[in-house]
């Protein structure tokens, strides 16, 4: 396992004791990589990434997150490795509209009880934010919103990305910014990251894809 940033072995999960929605998935992610698990509404996209990001556990498998194996941790435990260890973008920003730009990327930072000056300067020079940073979410744009939101999930430097349909609500333009905060999050900052997506334009990204399938993940290529 040495050098992966996650390892998934085995994950089953289900419903309501309804069919599988997830049948012995198996993934590894490496530093640096962008992982793509393509699939159509509802064929478990959302249902996997919980998984991985410690928000829910399986019915049988495991989930590491660097050397920790999350599955059988407390809650307090996988809250803190939430807030550090992993960052998460979905498909809307789910910004606070009473905080500013600055405000809405320090907010992990506080959480944590860390230093918040320098990092959130980096941040937003990195994502070219610096000068929407007094604005708050209404003044920006949807796509503007998004690029804040990736910035937001890497203020505590986390060793792993999961986006839910990142660019799903974008015009191109919001996509294609999305699309180079997510690079950045990788070259930058050597960001492990799985994308769920059905949209080709997030191919760009892509180091390894996947198919998400009647509950079954298979390599995916062409």
């Amino acid at each position: 396992m040495a050098g992966h940033v996650l390892r998934a072995q085995d994950l089953w999960k289900s419903y309501d004791g309804r069919t599988d929605v997830l049948q012995g998935l198996d993934l590894s992610v490496s530093p640096g990589e962008s992982v793509l698990v393509w699939g159509e509404n509802g064929s478990g996209k959302t249902t996997l990434l919980s998984l991985l990001g410690a928000l829910d556990r399986p019915d049988r498998g495991s989930v590491t997150v660097g050397s920790r194996e999350t599955t059988g941790l407390k809650e307090r435990e996988l809250a803190r490795i939430r807030l550090l260890d992993i960052g998460f973008v979905f498909q809307t920003h789910h910004l606070i509209d009473d905080l500013t730009v600055e405000e809405n990327v320090a907010l992990p930072l506080r959480l944590a009880k860390r230093p918040e000056g320098a990092r959130v300067g980096e941040l937003l020079e990195v994502f070219g934010l610096t000068k929407l940073a007094s604005r708050r979410p209404g003044e920006i744009s949807v796509g503007e919103s998004q690029r804040v939101a990736v910035a937001r999930a890497l203020a505590n430097g986390p060793k792993l990305l999961l986006a839910d349909e990142p660019t799903a609500s974008l015009d191109p333009k919001g996509t294609a910014a999305v699309l180079e905060a997510l690079r950045l999050a990788r070259t930058t900052f050597g960001t492990a990251e799985v994308v769920a997506t059905h949209d080709a334009e997030v191919r760009e990204i892509a180091t390894q894809e996947y198919l998400l399938e009647e509950g079954v993940l298979r390599p995916r290529s062409g």
